[in-house]
């Protein structure tokens, strides 16, 4: 038992230089991210921002507008991965592939779709995890950017944004398929238990 113990406090303090480790971790994050829905990103990316509430409203004594704004910096990164991989699900969906299309290119498709969502999935729960893992560093620091101008690359993610709205919203009519079957495709990706 004590060399369990020994072997295990040597590996919780040199896990960080350990190669076998992250490539482990990324596999298990991989796996993890292509097994979940978008669903349960959402409740991720929303535990995230209540942690942020509580660390600016409660911790730093904000008010309202700086809370929201510093919430909306920390996660605005994992809104925009969401909505890269809404879009993805969405438009690449098995059931809204092109009558006609070989089978070459539908397995394609699905290779496309997959990486599509697979990679910002696996993004969000990577930041996700380091937030969790971190988080009495993370309640101890203010985001560096807040009260300042929003910067390019933050422009950049409101536009990502604000466009993955829109081709979710006239997805039904860039595909050429009912809103039923759009919000069918939505329900199964953002139904959490809908795994």
């Amino acid at each position: 038992m004590h060399v369990l113990t020994s072997h295990l406090r040597w590996f919780a303090h040199q896990h960080d230089e350990l190669p076998s480790f992250h490539a482990g971790y990324l596999v298990l994050t991989l796996v993890v991210a292509s097994l979940l829905n978008l669903g349960v990103f959402v409740v991720l990316i929303a535990a995230h921002m209540t942690l942020d509430f509580v660390k600016y409203r409660e911790r730093y004594g904000y008010g309202l507008h700086l809370t929201v704004e510093g919430m909306v910096r920390e996660s605005l990164v994992d809104f925009l991965l969401f909505f890269i991989a809404l879009v993805f699900s969405v438009y690449l969906h098995p059931s809204v592939a092109l009558v006609g299309v070989s089978s070459i290119l539908r397995s394609e498709i699905t290779v496309l779709e997959a990486l599509g969502t697979v990679i910002p999935k696996t993004e969000i729960l990577h930041r996700f995890f380091h937030v969790v893992a971190r988080i009495r560093h993370y309640l101890g620091h203010a985001h560096p950017h807040l009260r300042q101008h929003w910067s390019s690359v933050d422009r950049m993610c409101f536009v990502g944004i604000t466009f993955g709205v829109l081709l979710i919203i006239f997805a039904p009519v860039i595909l050429h398929v009912g809103w039923s079957h759009v919000a069918n495709i939505l329900a199964e990706e953002l139904i959490p238990w809908r795994v």
